[in-house]
């Protein structure tokens, strides 16, 4: 495999690979046919202006060309096809998967699977699947990466991947309208192959499971084998009349968006959905966190890339340090509520939409590599690489109530080797004393004095900046110690 978290390998006619600092598509002819096509057309040049699909450019110097395909040959991946051409690809800095995305994200990402397919239906071509895999996100904008899932027009009323965009769009959502499972969950059920039909239908809520259009639509999952002499006669019909067949086709396209857009549900009520509300800080104190997290990320050149907001929850501090710091930030909390919370909060400010991206994660239970070898999905800290790690009020949640022996907790921020700031709540805060007090025999070592211990543990530099309320310190450390 040329690459971790690449799944191209299962595509016989392209393959993604990285070179030399690019990322590259080894394209056979007739996948190099439709690049080229798409390229020359008339929404090329507005489907990459507005972000909904990475560039590319064939690589027409024969030397170079040749050297690109004769290290994918020496990767041990599949040997490239006969007359292969070679595309350099704009890439994407951080990569999530769908077992990460709040329903929000899940959403975006079907509907622009199947605006994409519109467009590209308008100028004769198609996509061959409808992976989840897909879409990547700049901030909440999804952008499509898999080029080599566009390939001509073939005259069918059908589409051969609509299944697969049932089973890794329509079924997670319609499992995720619920209050109790998320379309995350649905993914992380089903093993990260998306989620078949029958067994949506044992999770999904009972509204749902009486809908006779998603019924209908998932009734196109049924085994190939079943469906095969229909097909095969619609095929007939759509070459003797292409026409017909290309308005069937966007008819089937224009169906399913539908039925996305009717599994839009608001954001879960879960326990920390109404956060933000924060009842427990005062005006002045949120001023204070906000001022602290902003001079963190601006006390050097580069802090502000990528900074990662660990318990982020609706993105009130990402938000300011988008504003204030010019910082782009991955918002990760365990709470899916609460991040539909974010998205709803921020899509419609353009200022925020393109610099904030919710992840759904938890700081002591990473996403590790998966799949293939281990090989085909990467671990989460593989993917994501900060420049500054800001964990405001969390670490009392972890130490306490989950039973994280400090300098653990500490290792689990540290991981991502990026200069760190925590907003501790002391063992005198009213939150702390609360949680210790729900634990019989409570023995753990919760304290200021603990942290710092942990933090001069792995951190050469460790400075107490000040507090944000009498019980709530925060402490700046950078310089991880090898």
């Amino acid at each position: 495999m040329s690459a971790p978290g690449s799944a191209s390998f299962r595509d016989p006619e392209n393959a993604a690979f990285a070179f030399d600092g690019s990322w590259f598509r080894i394209a056979a002819p007739s996948s190099a046919a439709a690049l080229r096509a798409l390229r020359a057309s008339t929404i090329y040049g507005s489907l990459t202006a507005e972000g909904s699909l990475v560039s590319f450019n064939e690589v027409d110097d024969p030397e170079r060309r040749d050297r690109i395909v004769a290290a994918y040959e020496q990767s041990g991946g599949r040997p490239p096809a006969a007359g292969v051409a070679v595309f350099e690809v704009e890439s994407v800095d951080v990569v999530t998967y769908p077992w990460e995305w709040p329903n929000s994200l899940l959403e975006s990402a079907a509907q622009l699977t199947l605006d994409l397919r519109m467009r590209l239906l308008s100028v004769g071509l198609d996509l061959k699947d409808a992976s989840a895999f897909n879409v990547q996100f700049r901030g909440l904008k999804p952008v499509f990466i898999d080029l080599g899932s566009i390939e001509a027009w073939r005259p069918n009323p059908s589409w051969n991947a609509a299944r697969q965009f049932i089973e890794h769009f329509v079924n997670p959502l319609a499992v995720g309208a619920g209050d109790k499972v998320t379309a995350a969950d649905a993914w992380t059920l089903s093993r990260h192959r998306g989620l078949r039909s029958e067994a949506a239908r044992q999770l999904m809520p009972k509204r749902q499971r009486r809908s006779l259009s998603l019924t209908l639509l998932q009734a196109t999952t049924r085994p190939v084998e079943k469906n095969a002499p229909s097909e095969a006669k619609f095929a007939d019909e759509a070459r003797a009349n292409a026409d017909l067949a290309r308005k069937a086709t966007l008819s089937l396209t224009h169906r399913l968006g539908k039925q996305i857009g009717r599994l839009h549900v608001d954001a879960h009520e879960t326990t920390w959905v109404d956060y933000g509300t924060r009842s427990h800080y005062g005006s002045d104190d949120l001023d204070r966190k906000s001022a602290f997290a902003t001079d963190f990320v601006t006390a050097e050149p580069g802090r502000g890339d990528l900074v990662l907001d660990v318990g982020g929850n609706d993105g009130f501090t990402a938000a300011h340090l988008v504003r204030h710091a010019g910082a782009r930030v991955i918002v990760m909390d365990a709470d899916a509520g609460a991040l539909d919370v974010l998205h709803a909060g921020v899509a419609g400010v353009p200022e925020l939409a393109s610099r904030i991206t919710p992840v759904l994660g938890d700081v002591t239970n990473l996403t590790p590599a998966s799949g293939l070898l281990d090989r085909e999905f990467a671990a989460f800290v593989a993917r994501v690489r900060p420049t500054a790690v800001v964990c405001q009020a969390v670490l009392h949640h972890v130490v306490i109530t989950q039973g994280t022996p400090m300098p653990w907790a500490v290792d689990a921020l540290a991981v991502f080797g990026a200069p760190l700031q925590i907003e501790f709540a002391t063992e005198d805060d009213e939150k702390s004393r609360l949680l210790i007090s729900q634990i019989p025999n409570w023995q753990g070592d919760y304290s200021t004095q603990s942290l710092l211990d942990a933090l001069q543990r792995r951190y050469a530099k460790v400075e107490v900046r000040g507090t944000t309320s009498p019980t709530r310190v925060v402490v700046d450390a950078w310089e991880l110690r090898v």
